[in-house]
């Protein structure tokens, strides 16, 4: 949130002009470029998906990137509006648990979304349902499921039955079924959210910065 520098900037709501120095309203890499979409302030609170995902219990000074620089009546107006338009983490509706797959690759065509390396013929896969192109399966070798992105787990519950979360779990082995089910509890929470770390936390974590020389 800031006051406008030039009167330069459009709205994405109603696309008229934003004045000069007037209070706008913006998601940072939602415009072209990844840059800043701007909205006039009332035009703000009609932009429901994204507004969605903001969480009334944080700070707005963590929530809003410059909400501190906002003069007083403007950031009690922001802050009132907010929680009237959005929810705590608390309150919202838990994900719905993503669709998923399981079989032996019927040839040696497909390729692990983590690896880059084909699958072959008759080999256990595991896939996330429309999240490759056309709405396809994005499979994964079993093994390289863990490092999937965080957003296709999220939703998935340690207390899902694997029957109901994985389609074709049914026709595996005994031995493949312990397999998946291992793999994919591992990315689940108990609220539906990713507990993992981003693989580039456990890298960072996993080769710390060397100390300096004194």
């Amino acid at each position: 949130a800031e006051y406008a520098p030039s009167a330069k900037s459009n709205c994405k709501g109603c696309s008229k002009p934003i004045g000069k120095s007037t209070l706008r309203v913006g998601f940072p890499g939602k415009a072209n470029f990844g840059a800043t979409a701007w909205y006039h302030y009332d035009c703000v609170w009609k932009e429901s998906v994204l507004l969605a995902p903001i969480d009334t219990s944080q700070s707005l000074e963590e929530t809003v990137d410059g909400f501190e620089k906002l003069k007083n009546e403007d950031q009690t107006k922001l802050s009132s509006d907010l929680k009237k338009n959005c929810k705590a983490a608390a309150e919202k509706e838990p994900p719905l648990p993503p669709k998923m797959a399981a079989d032996y690759a019927k040839s040696d065509k497909s390729e692990c979304k983590s690896c880059a390396t084909k699958i072959a013929k008759n080999a256990l896969r595991v896939g996330f349902t429309g999240k490759a192109n056309f709405g396809a399966v994005a499979w994964y070798h079993v093994d390289c499921l863990k490092k999937c992105p965080q957003e296709y787990s999220k939703g998935i519950k340690a207390d899902t039955p694997l029957e109901e979360l994985v389609d074709g779990f049914d026709k595996l082995n005994k031995d493949d079924q312990k397999k998946v089910e291992k793999e994919v509890k591992a990315l689940a929470s108990p609220t539906g959210a990713p507990k993992r770390k981003s693989e580039g936390e456990e890298s960072a974590k996993a080769s710390p910065a060397k100390k300096g020389r004194k």
